[in-house]
């Protein structure tokens, strides 16, 4: 006699994995929308600076978000410390600001390398800040406290708005786990040339603006200290630094292109969002996946740079292009940095 056995069937769950991509990137796009918003609201002369922090904390996690806001604002306020200092002993002495903030970029590269992961990422915040204060407010020094009051609001309300929409986020889905622990610092060798490299790559862009007088100088500088800071984080930065590039001049040419095209039309906030939002959306996503992090790293930066979206938007198709080209030839001079000052001297992690 046949015995039949009746099992339970057993419950199907969809996969979601495929989908949280698009769930991070639809999240930290809002996040910078709402951010951008809000700075616009308030009349921050920068907003932008707003949304760039949103993407730049943009993490899977709640936790991580938190930490990575946490460093920023850190890092940011003692950048400010610093760019304050910076101007109010140099600001009638271009050589004695060059020397100053060479020293200071070195300063956070070599902290930076003996505190890796969200530390680094935080000293490199410092020096970010201070090449910025220092450098836009170069040409009118009594404008340096409502510019680094500016920039800190700005960071403020990206940190909130991006880990209020993370922990939203996190209150309707099962929280993803933690990232893995952060990576160990490079060796004495690698942290000392780091260092040497930003002190020459400062000191070489600043060069070229003084012997050039380039009206863009300053953005030159800045992305040449910010980029190269970032990439003392990074093992093996020599070979994802061309992609880096390539993400710049993409966000660059998108941004432009967005600016002097369906920015010129945009009456109300909620069309201007409209526009920017399959770009961040975009960004978001390619930040998210390690095969992609270093091109959107790059691409992010830059079209916010080169889309530039404020109130009331700003339309000089000639200021525009300089810039531009300011920000590719600052991220070209960082890889010539790495590729040709003690190349036998960068952190190589298999």
């Amino acid at each position: 006699m046949s015995t039949f056995i009746r099992t339970r069937p057993e419950r199907l769950v969809p996969d979601l994995t495929a989908l949280q991509p698009l769930g991070f990137g639809l999240r930290t796009a809002v996040a910078a929308l709402a951010a951008l918003w809000l700075a616009m609201w308030l009349q921050l002369d920068n907003p932008r600076w707003a949304a760039w922090t949103v993407m730049a904390i943009a993490l899977p996690t709640r936790g991580a978000v938190k930490r990575k806001g946490a460093w920023r604002l850190a890092g940011t306020l003692l950048g400010l410390v610093a760019g304050l200092a910076g101007m109010a002993w140099f600001s009638q002495s271009s050589l004695g600001a060059a020397l100053f903030l060479a020293g200071w970029t070195a300063l956070a590269a070599t902290v930076g390398g003996f505190v890796p992961g969200l530390g680094a990422y935080g000293t490199a915040l410092a020096g970010l800040t201070a090449s910025l204060i220092m450098l836009e407010s170069v040409s009118d020094p009594l404008s340096t406290f409502d510019l680094a009051l500016d920039r800190g609001s700005n960071i403020v309300l990206g940190i909130v708005c991006g880990y209020g929409v993370s922990t939203a986020a996190a209150l309707v889905q099962d929280p993803s786990p933690d990232p893995s622990p952060p990576p160990p610092a490079p060796p004495a060798a690698m942290i000392a040339a780091n260092a040497l490299r930003l002190v020459a790559l400062v000191g070489a862009a600043w060069v070229v603006w003084f012997l050039t007088a380039w009206p863009s100088g300053p953005i030159f500088i800045i992305l040449a200290a910010a980029l190269g800071l970032n990439f003392t984080t990074l093992p093996n930065v020599d070979r994802g630094a061309w992609a880096c590039l390539w993400g710049v001049g993409l966000g660059q040419a998108a941004g432009l292109a967005l600016k002097f095209g369906p920015l010129t039309s945009t009456p109300s906030f909620g069309l201007l969002a409209a526009t920017l939002f399959p770009f961040l959306f975009l960004g978001a996503i390619g930040a998210s996946d390690r095969r992609s992090a270093v091109p959107a790293l790059g691409f992010n930066v830059s079209f916010l740079l080169a889309a530039a979206p404020q109130n009331p938007m700003q339309y000089d198709f000639g200021a525009s292009l300089n810039e531009a080209l300011a920000v590719v030839a600052g991220v070209a001079l960082v890889i010539a940095s790495y590729r040709y000052l003690w190349p036998d001297r960068l952190w190589r992690r298999p």
